[in-house]
């Protein structure tokens, strides 16, 4: 019994998981044919995105689905009010200021209000994620990391080709050996977890850097590596009136 439940329930999620490919395959397709005729994706190609039938979807797409359902598909936002909306979210993530699905919901409403007035329909709870679904070639959700504001200032094309031109200079050109370069680092840890949240960013991207203030308590930990692969026993830096034997328990690291 145990076994034809275990069937039965891996046929549910199955039919569960092909009716929500069918769902973003009509809702994407129904995007496409609000784009200009040479930029549209064909019914064929969405299909095959979606891995689903392309029949099935053309079929969907015609009429054959619940007016329940074909109402819950229906675009909210105009093609040229997504591509604003696409454009604004790459142009805060380029910037440092990755936005949430929370903070794209927010604006996608402002760009409803302002077409259809103050009695307009706002965007659902899983809009956002259709959102992203929908724009894949452009957007992706990443983790995003507290990045100084400071630091994100001083991190331009220039200062960074300038850097490599001084390693360059007093490196390779004087023949220094791995065994003398040590490079040393410092991470902040905050006592909680701050600031580190899904966001939404460019397709690509490994990480979303997310600009704050560096007014706030930290535990830094600084690491000494050397360019042949051996490390220095860490540094750690808390703060703390008086030093505590217990501190030094457990110190894998053997860090001071």
């Amino acid at each position: 019994m145990g076994r034809a439940d275990s069937k039965t329930l891996r046929a549910r999620k199955a039919r569960r998981a092909d009716n929500h490919r069918l769902q973003l395959a009509v809702e994407a397709y129904n995007f496409e044919q609000g784009k200009p005729k040479n930029e549209r994706q064909s019914l064929r190609s969405v299909a095959q995105q979606y891995q689903v039938n392309h029949n099935t979807l053309r079929n969907h797409h015609a009429g054959g689905v619940k007016m329940s359902a074909f109402n819950a598909l229906k675009q909210k936002m105009l093609y040229t009010e997504e591509q604003q909306l696409v454009g604004f979210v790459l142009g805060c993530a380029d910037r440092g200021f990755p936005m949430n699905h929370t903070q794209i919901a927010i604006f996608a409403n402002e760009l409803l209000e302002a077409r259809l007035g103050p009695d307009f329909d706002p965007v659902g709870k899983n809009w956002t994620d259709r959102f992203v679904e929908r724009h894949h070639d452009k957007l992706q959700s990443h983790w995003s990391k507290c990045l100084d504001s400071k630091r994100a200032r001083a991190v331009n094309p220039d200062i960074v080709k300038h850097w490599f031109e001084l390693v360059k200079e007093h490196i390779p050109d004087k023949n220094i050996k791995p065994h003398n370069i040590y490079g040393m680092d410092e991470s902040g840890f905050p006592p909680s977890n701050q600031g580190r949240e899904r966001v939404i960013g460019r397709r690509g991207a490994r990480t979303s850097y997310k600009q704050g203030g560096a007014d706030r308590e930290n535990v830094t930990a600084i690491v000494t590596i050397c360019a042949d692969g051996t490390a220095l026993t860490p540094t750690i830096i808390f703060k703390g009136k008086n030093f505590m034997k217990k501190w030094g328990n457990n110190n894998i690291a053997d860090a001071s």
